[in-house]
């Protein structure tokens, strides 16, 4: 059952744990291109709000949320590439950072594809963007990716890919602990 987040309303410092659906493009050299419609759970970990430079009081339209992800498992299928697997790529700094409505993201991510034997990882960080109403977001505010990637052959470091796009479909808040709570 999805926990209700009041709109422009700013969380103290928590983890969040959200189910998502992403949808990613990739374009794999010599095998060919999809759009996967990934699901699974992204956790944050949320810290406590920061007051923007000459504010004074902490509400929406003044505060500074920053979150670190902490965990990313997604899971889909392609006609094309067969089970896709997603996790987040540890060697990347993995945050998100929203002021007022304007949320932007960064993260490296890992792309596993058995049937094809590729593990591949972001040769450069995902930068994401999104208009938001709720802090996490939830519902179907959506996050899109500002570039395309280029995909790495995880134990190579050689170029194979591609993730053209990332997008942010829907998010569920499923758990919500605030720091310091017992």
């Amino acid at each position: 059952m999805p926990i209700q987040v009041k709109p422009r309303t700013i969380p103290p410092a928590g983890i969040d744990t959200t189910e998502v659906t992403i949808e990613e493009s990739y374009d794999i050299e010599g095998v060919g291109r999809d759009t996967v419609s990934l699901k699974g759970t992204l956790v944050s970990d949320r810290g406590a709000p920061l007051l923007q430079p000459g504010k004074k009081n902490l509400d929406w339209d003044s505060a500074i949320v920053a979150a670190r992800f902490t965990n990313l498992k997604l899971s889909g299928k392609s006609d094309v590439f067969g089970a896709v697997r997603v996790t987040l790529d540890k060697s990347f700094p993995a945050s998100a950072v929203a002021i007022a409505c304007h949320c932007t993201a960064s993260l490296g991510v890992i792309v596993s594809m058995p049937r094809l034997g590729l593990k591949l990882k972001t040769g450069q960080a995902i930068q994401l963007q999104s208009e938001v109403t709720t802090i996490p977001p939830v519902g179907d505010e959506k996050t899109r990716s500002v570039n395309s990637v280029d995909l790495v052959d995880a134990t190579t470091n050689r170029k194979v890919g591609s993730l053209t796009k990332a997008t942010v479909l829907w998010r569920e808040l499923v758990a919500q602990t605030r720091h310091g709570a017992k």
